[in-house]
């Protein structure tokens, strides 16, 4: 993975996550970092005439915080890390920001913070995480709040067994585990009663079929409670490091964002979130 691309607000919540990311850019052997900032919803909401003049102010304090950023980040990585930082920053919307960043640099990640400057935080839960998260085709890694580093040894695939198909970001997942010397933890959650219809048996083969090759532990788990406080549950008493899902793919996952379930587990959550895309058929 040469190249990431982290998104910022100057938020703390999207300064932890850029802190987040440069300690994992060693292991993932990240070669290049982009801190991106769009401002465009500055200027929209601002009572401030746009002039000119105040558009180009806007743009060099935007550089200034992230030269600032930087600096914290170089720290970070340390002075052997042998990362490249590119700092950007324009008036696009993130979604159309990041694609282009993406396909400029061939990004392999974006991260992003799973809250963001307003008051209204555990609401929202950053409008550049949930925007991020609906619409870019690349992994997108969300990072809480009060989230540190630290070696990620286990990662938990959270999943639907009806849904996983010949689509399912197999290669990906490996290349994490591979990157990251982690343990799979495959975690098939349903609600109570509901485990064996007529979809699981051909699921759980199907799950074999494309996950055996990684000697994953595998677990089932029925609820009648909220299945994001099962997924974090289930990743904290492990000592998970890392969840893993794929939006719009997974039933409970499939309305990313608009749902209770997901939006719990990304406000609640102490565990960095990794959203991968199915592959097109």
């Amino acid at each position: 993975m040469q190249t990431i691309i982290i998104t910022t607000d100057f938020s703390e919540s999207s300064l932890n996550a850029a802190r987040f990311a440069a300690a994992l850019a060693g292991p993932l052997g990240v070669g290049r970092i982009v801190l991106y900032h769009s401002y465009g919803n500055v200027l929209v909401g601002t009572e401030v005439p746009v002039t000119d003049a105040y558009i180009s102010s806007t743009h060099e304090q935007s550089m200034q915080f992230l030269e600032a950023m930087e600096k914290e980040l170089s720290q970070v990585l340390g002075k052997d890390a042998g990362v490249q930082i590119e700092l950007t920053a324009n008036t696009l919307p993130v979604t159309i920001g990041v694609e282009q960043l993406a396909e400029q640099w061939n990004a392999g990640l974006v991260v992003a913070g799973a809250t963001g400057k307003s008051g209204l935080e555990r609401v929202l839960m950053g409008s550049n995480a949930t925007s991020l998260a609906s619409d870019i085709k690349i992994p997108l890694l969300i990072v809480p709040k009060k989230t540190r580093y630290k070696s990620i040894n286990k990662i938990v695939f959270a999943c639907d067994l009806k849904k996983l198909s010949r689509n399912t970001p197999v290669a990906e997942i490996g290349s994490w585990l591979e990157r990251l010397n982690a343990k799979l933890l495959v975690l098939s959650v349903d609600m109570e009663g509901k485990r064996f219809d007529a979809g699981t048996i051909p699921g759980q083969y199907k799950m074999h079929e494309l996950l055996d090759g990684f000697s994953p532990e595998y677990h089932y788990v029925e609820t009648d409670d909220d299945i994001a406080d099962e997924i974090e549950d289930f990743a904290e008493d492990h000592n998970a490091g890392l969840i893993i899902s794929i939006p719009k793919s997974y039933g409970f996952f499939e309305r990313l964002f608009r749902r209770s379930v997901s939006k719990a587990l990304i406000r609640e959550s102490d565990l960095p979130l990794l959203l991968l895309r199915e592959r097109e058929a």
